[in-house]
């Protein structure tokens, strides 16, 4: 997997990204890096070919996604049989990275996947992009359930496979993987913390997140800005990615929805959710219905 090590910081691992894709610039680049990433040679990889189950491995990488996969980072949802994994921005990229970086992750999940059960998941992907040009890159790379100009990134599968036996499962190879997987790296980036927070916390403002980061709220927003994000934008997107998720997997009605996410009523939901989007609940209800 994608694995900066302990020399290599995040923001040295966008721009080594950076120059893989200017040196490789096929329209497959990304996809044919993310086939290549999984297995490799360390503790934490050992320790998810070794586990029981897909359930297994989604707890492992929840503990140790830097050393794995740190540019994305994702929410589990289930309902209704299915599973529902809504990845997010942990860095702050621009549009041309994040569409790289999501074509690659996505492909390494898909590759992954295969290598640990043996057989190909029919994944589901949603992009919060356009349907690219190279779509047949995506449709060998990734399959043919995919939909483009969606709120969010968001890949669904069958529940089942949560709970299907992985081929090379050893408690006990798991067991001696995780005794040596590095106990020292840091679990969250600094908007993933924030995410979470205001995930747990959905009327919380600056400067509350401040104080829970015991900072200032205008270091707070600096260092957000280094990340080409503020904390409108970075709320607007937890709430818009609960709101879409509420809407149009669980079904709830807006005025549910609303109360959910702490709005006033339903109306003022409406209006924010149309400027999320571009679109009314009852629009993005359609939208869901069409794929």
């Amino acid at each position: 997997m994608l694995r900066p090590e302990f020399y290599l910081s995040l923001s040295q691992l966008l721009r080594l990204l950076k120059q893989f894709h200017r040196l490789m610039p096929g329209r497959d680049a990304a996809f044919q890096l993310g086939h290549r990433l999984f297995p490799s040679p360390n503790a934490e990889t050992s320790a998810i070919l070794y586990s029981q189950n897909l359930t297994q491995v989604l707890r492992l990488l929840s503990c140790f996604r830097l050393q794995l996969a740190p540019l994305l980072f994702a929410y589990h949802y289930q309902h209704n049989g299915y599973s529902y994994l809504q990845l997010n921005d942990a860095v702050g990229m621009d549009e041309q990275q994040y569409q790289f970086v999501v074509e690659l992750y996505c492909c390494l999940l898909v590759s992954a996947s295969r290598h640990l059960l043996g057989e190909r998941i029919p994944f589901c992907f949603e992009f919060p992009f356009p349907r690219p040009r190279h779509i047949y890159e995506y449709e060998e790379h990734l399959g043919l359930r995919l939909a483009f100009d969606r709120p969010s990134l968001t890949v669904k599968f069958a529940q089942q496979w949560l709970t299907h036996p992985l081929l090379q499962a050893s408690q006990l190879r798991r067991k001696l993987a995780m005794q040596q997987v590095s106990k020292k790296m840091l679990k969250q980036t600094f908007i993933e913390l924030i995410s979470n927070y205001l995930h747990r916390h959905r009327q919380a403002n600056l400067q509350q997140v401040s104080e829970h980061l015991n900072m200032s709220t205008a270091t707070l927003k600096r260092r957000l800005k280094e990340h080409n994000l503020s904390f409108s934008q970075l709320q607007d997107r937890v709430n818009m990615q609960q709101a879409f998720h509420l809407l149009t997997v669980q079904g709830l009605s807006n005025e549910v929805v609303a109360e959910k996410l702490a709005f006033h009523d339903a109306p003022n939901f409406r209006r924010a959710c149309k400027r999320w989007t571009g679109l009314t609940p009852t629009e993005l209800k359609a939208l869901a219905l069409s794929k």
